[in-house]
C-alpha cells in the first residue's frame, strides 16, 4: 500500500489524475440515480395525505439533458399508480428533487391536485 503523503513516481501522475477524473464521471445505474427522488416522492404524498397504503407503484423517469453540456440528469418525473383509479399521480422534479409541479392523468383525482 502507498503511502499517500509521498508523491507519485514520475509519469504516473497525469494518468493517474485522468482516470480518477473518468471513474468519477461515470455514470450511476438508473436505480441509484432515483433514490434522491424518492424521499421527495414519499414526503410530497405525505403532504396530499396519501397513505403508503394506496399506493399500488411508483416508477421513475428520468430527465436526460438533450445538450452535450451541463448535467446528464435535469430531474425525474415519479409515476404514482393509487388502488383508487387506473390513472396516475405525477410528482415532476428538477435535478435536485424540487417539485416543480404534481398533477394526475387518468381518472385520478386527489384534492388540491390538477388533473389533465
Amino acid at each position: 500500500m502507498r503511502n499517500d503523503t509521498r508523491p507519485l513516481r514520475r509519469g504516473a501522475g497525469p494518468a493517474a489524475v485522468l482516470s480518477l477524473l473518468f471513474a468519477a464521471a461515470a455514470p450511476l445505474p438508473a436505480a441509484a440515480q432515483t433514490e434522491r427522488y424518492a424521499a421527495k416522492t414519499a414526503e410530497r404524498l405525505a403532504e396530499l395525505g396519501i397513505d403508503e397504503s394506496e399506493v399500488r407503484s411508483i416508477q421513475y423517469a428520468l430527465k436526460y439533458n438533450p445538450q452535450d453540456r451541463g448535467p446528464n440528469i435535469v430531474g425525474a418525473k415519479a409515476w404514482i399508480r393509487l388502488t383508487s383509479c387506473t390513472g396516475y399521480l405525477i410528482v415532476d422534479m428538477n435535478r435536485s428533487a424540487f417539485v416543480l409541479q404534481t398533477y394526475t392523468e387518468g381518472d385520478c383525482r386527489v384534492a388540491g391536485v390538477k388533473a389533465y
